[in-house]
This record gives structure tokens, sequence and C-alpha cells, in this order.
């Protein structure tokens, strides 16, 4: 059994355990190589506390899932996850089983060093320094996830769990432009430049939808979002109204429009989350949803492209517990 050393707190921190050693799985090419440049010191003053740092490099891509899945499995407890949100899903789909169970009580702390940083946005976690104060000070926060079955690239069925969002269309296109293109630019501008470029050549698609077994929408359409989270794309408020921790996803379909509306109007309005009520923008929640269509499309799902449809999605409650700063968990009642 791992020592326990209790961790120094204010009287109104909430005192907590850490284990003598934590374990970092660190993506080296997140962010255009960011990890490379901050992990290091967050390192040293880590072992300055009187921690013992044990740190795993990925070499590729599914890399962090088998890592994760290897510590959790021989008994880790507590986890950071320096890179972005892709490995941040990695990470996650290493630590659950396939019904969403945790394989251990394992305890993730996230290292914000990717291109959008979309996830950690939520609890104000944009800044890898912050992890030192998350082990000394952060409480724990049980999140949810969501449930993906898509086809792959060979059209085989496949599915993964997400922390953030799924998309179709639109923004699985801009996903894939800027995961091969322009992460040098910073998660911002990276996707703002990625969504400009896509919307100039991305047609509409005829997509049938349901959420909770209710038929919901049939119709060309040029994206699908299911959400977790709120934020995407390097801080779009896609899902203004979404929590992590109420056992449902958010579901924005964005109908056909022009070219002009998208770049002059909807494209500023979705960094205020200003889109939702736009004729043009519906939106539901729901446990669980099914995207249908007559030829593949694009899929993503935390930044990353996985495959295409047709997809299944559902909810799954409190499947993952992670560090956050005090006072920012969403409360699920």
């Amino acid at each position: 059994m791992q020592q326990e050393r209790r961790t120094q707190t204010t009287p109104a921190s909430a005192a907590h355990f850490l284990p003598a050693t934590v374990h970092a799985i660190v993506n080296p090419v997140a962010g255009s190589g960011r990890p490379a440049r901050a992990w290091p010191s967050i390192r040293q003053r880590l072992e300055q506390l009187g921690l013992r740092v044990d740190e795993l490099h990925t070499a590729e891509p599914g890399a962090a899932t088998y890592l994760a899945r290897h510590l959790v499995q021989n008994g880790v407890r507590e986890l950071l996850v320096v890179g972005g949100d892709g490995t941040l899903n990695e990470v996650v789909n290493g630590c659950l089983d396939q019904d969403g169970h945790p394989l251990g009580p394992v305890t993730l702390t996230i290292v914000p060093c990717g291109t959008g940083r979309d996830f950690p946005r939520l609890f104000g976690i944009t800044r890898p320094e912050q992890a030192v104060d998350l082990l000394r000070w952060g409480e724990t926060c049980r999140v949810d996830v969501g449930f993906l079955q898509f086809r792959d690239p060979a059209g085989l069925p496949r599915s993964r769990f997400f922390v953030n969002m799924a998309d179709i269309g639109l923004g699985a296109e801009t996903a894939a432009w800027v995961s091969h293109s322009t992460k040098q630019l910073g998660g911002f501008l990276a996707y703002l430049v990625g969504a400009m470029r896509t919307i100039l050549r991305h047609r509409a698609a005829t997509l049938s939808i349901t959420v909770d077994g209710r038929h919901v929408f049939e119709g060309p359409a040029l994206m699908v979002a299911i959400a977790n989270g709120r934020f995407h794309a390097g801080g779009m408020r896609i899902a203004p109204m979404a929590s992590v921790t109420d056992g449902q996803l958010e579901v924005f379909v964005l109908r056909n429009v022009s070219r002009l509306e998208l770049l002059g109007s909807l494209l500023p309005a979705v960094y205020r989350g200003a889109h939702v009520g736009h004729p043009a923008v519906e939106h539901w929640s729901g446990r669980t949803v099914r995207v249908e269509a007559a030829e593949p499309i694009r899929v993503e799902m935390d930044g990353e492209p996985v495959g295409t449809t047709d997809i299944e999605a559902r909810a799954v409650p409190r499947a993952l517990t992670l560090r956050v700063p005090q006072g920012t968990c969403p409360s699920s009642g």
C-alpha cells in the first residue's frame, strides 16, 4: 500500500490526502510542444513540496489510454494529465470500463497544455502551473462523461467516451484541419482560422436526429454538436447552459444557412453564447442521442477526428473524478 501524506491547507480549504507519489502522463507533442516548455518547472515545484513524480510520455496516438489503464489497474490513485483535451480523452478511456465504471478510484488533475483546453476551462483551469495549487488546495469533483458509438475510417463500428463534446459536420471538419495545420497559432486563432476556412467549403447534409427516443429533426444541417461541457474549439460557448454534473447532454443543430450569415453573424455570436435562440439553431437536452445520415459524415470528439456517422451517444453520470479549484464543482441538484 502506498504511504499517504497529508497536504497542508489553509483553514478555509478542505483537507485531503495525497499519495507520496503522483504519476503523470505527458503528451510531448500536445499544443505544438507546450508540455516541453511548461511541465519541467511544474514537476520541480511538486518535488519541492516533497512529492515524488513518476512520468510517462506518450509516443503515438492511443498510448495515453494504454498507460492510464496500466497505471490504474496497478493501484495508482493520483494521475496528472499533461496535454490537451485529446490527451485527456485518451486517459479517460483508459480509466473506465466499457460500461463507464471506473477501473479504480483514481483522481485526475489536468495540466492544460493543448490547443483548445476547452474542458478544463469549465473550472477556470487555463494555465499549466495551476496544477500545483490543485494538488495542494483543490477539491474533488465527480463529473459526467459521454459515450459515443460511431464508424471508424474503415466503416467498422467503434465506441469511445468523450469528456467535453462530440460533433459532426462543420465542427468535425474544422477539428480535422486544425489537427493537421495550424495548432502553432494557439487555441483561439487556430480554431477561428480553421472555422472560417471550413465555412467556405462545407456543405449541408440531410440528417435525422432522435433525442431520448423522440424524433426531433429531419432535414439539411451544417453541424450537430453533442455537448457535455460548455466550451468548444478554443473558447466557443457552444452550449452555455451545459452542466457536467446533471446527467444530460445538450444537443445543438445548425440548419443550412448562407456562408455570409455564418461568417458575419453566427461565428462571432458563438464565442459569446449568443447563437442560442437564432432561427437557424435548434437545441434539445437528453440522456441519449442518435444521428443518422444518408452518407457518412465526419465525426470528432474532444478536438480529434475519430470516424463518421451514424452515431449514438449517451450520458454517463458521475463517471470521472477530477481535482478542481475550491468552489468550482457544479451542483448536481
